[in-house]
């Protein structure tokens, strides 16, 4: 079974990121999920504090996007999950994927 990005032209070049494209996710939300990363990963230790990062993008997007947001950031994992039209991105700066996606009501 392939894994997402195992395949180079599934990922594509988006503000230093890697998407998996196309994204579900509308283009001001997809921006604002690289940037809030990118912020997360200069102000917390990726390598020491993952679950920092995930913590501030998710309050970040509940906070600017409405609840419920799951993020899951790492290295090598795999995952299947549910979420709402339009709310999903998978994304990789440098060596560390990021799963941002909704799920509420």
């Amino acid at each position: 079974m392939a894994q997402i990005g195992e395949n180079k032209e599934d990922l594509r070049p988006f503000m230093d990121a890697r998407v998996l494209w196309p994204p579900d996710m509308p283009d001001d939300m997809l921006e604002d999920a690289v940037k809030t990363a990118k912020e997360a990963t200069t102000t917390y230790e990726i390598e020491t504090q993952g679950q920092e990062v995930a913590k501030f993008i998710k309050q970040r997007f509940d906070e600017k996007w409405l609840p419920y947001w799951h993020v899951i950031v790492g290295k090598g994992f795999g995952s299947h999950c549910t979420h709402e039209a339009r709310r999903f991105i998978y994304f990789y700066i440098g060596k560390h994927a990021f799963m941002i996606y909704k799920l509420g009501f």
